[in-house]
C-alpha cells in the first residue's frame, strides 16, 4: 500500500471516531476529526500526483472514503436532529445512484476509472461546508439556505452522473 492510499484508509478509520464524538456530543472533537479527514483527502491526492503514485486501488479507495465520511456525517447529524431527514435522503440517494451506476457499468465489463466532474467536486465541497458549519456553529441557529444549496447541487450532480453513465453505456454499446 502506498502513502496516498494509506491516507484514504486513515479517513475510513477516523470516521469511526467521528461518529463516536458526535454521539457523545463532543462537537469540537468531531469538527477536528472531520477537518483532519478533509486535509488527508487533499493530501492523498496531492501526494499521488507528485509521487506519481496514482493507482487503480487509490481511484476506488479515495472516493469510497469520501462517501463513507460524508454519508456517516449526514446520517449521524440527522439522527441528532441537526440535519433534516429529507436533506440526508437526497445526499444518500445521489451517492447510491452513482455507486450503483458505476458498479453496473463495471459489471458489464466497462473498466471505468472513477473521475469526478467539476459539479461533483463543487457538490462535495458544499456538503463538507454544510457539515463544518453545523459542527462549528450553534446548532440551534443553522441556516436553511445552506441545506437548499447543498440539495440543489446534489441533485444537479446526480443528474449529471446519470447522463454521463447513459452516454458511456451508449458509446461503448455501439463499438
Amino acid at each position: 500500500m502506498n502513502i496516498p492510499n494509506f491516507f484514504s484508509v486513515f479517513r475510513l478509520f477516523i470516521t469511526i471516531f467521528f461518529i463516536i464524538a458526535i454521539n457523545e456530543n463532543r462537537f469540537n472533537l468531531a469538527l477536528c476529526l472531520f477537518i483532519a479527514q478533509g486535509l488527508s483527502d487533499l493530501l492523498d491526492g496531492f501526494l499521488a500526483r507528485i509521487m506519481k503514485a496514482k493507482t487503480y486501488l487509490g481511484a476506488i479507495l479515495d472516493p469510497m472514503a469520501d462517501k463513507v465520511m460524508l454519508a456517516s456525517s449526514y446520517i449521524v447529524l440527522t439522527i441528532k436532529g441537526f440535519i433534516p431527514t429529507w436533506v440526508t435522503l437526497i445526499v444518500l440517494a445521489r451517492d447510491f445512484l452513482i455507486a450503483t451506476g458505476f458498479l453496473m457499468l463495471y459489471a458489464l465489463s466497462y473498466r471505468l476509472k472513477p473521475s469526478p466532474s467539476i459539479i461533483s467536486k463543487l457538490t462535495t465541497l458544499t456538503q463538507v461546508v454544510t457539515i463544518i458549519y453545523l459542527l462549528w456553529s450553534d446548532k440551534r441557529y443553522y441556516k436553511e439556505w445552506l441545506f437548499f444549496i447543498t440539495v440543489f447541487l446534489t441533485i444537479v450532480s446526480g443528474i449529471h452522473y446519470l447522463i454521463r453513465g447513459i452516454k458511456t453505456f451508449r458509446q461503448t454499446e455501439n463499438i
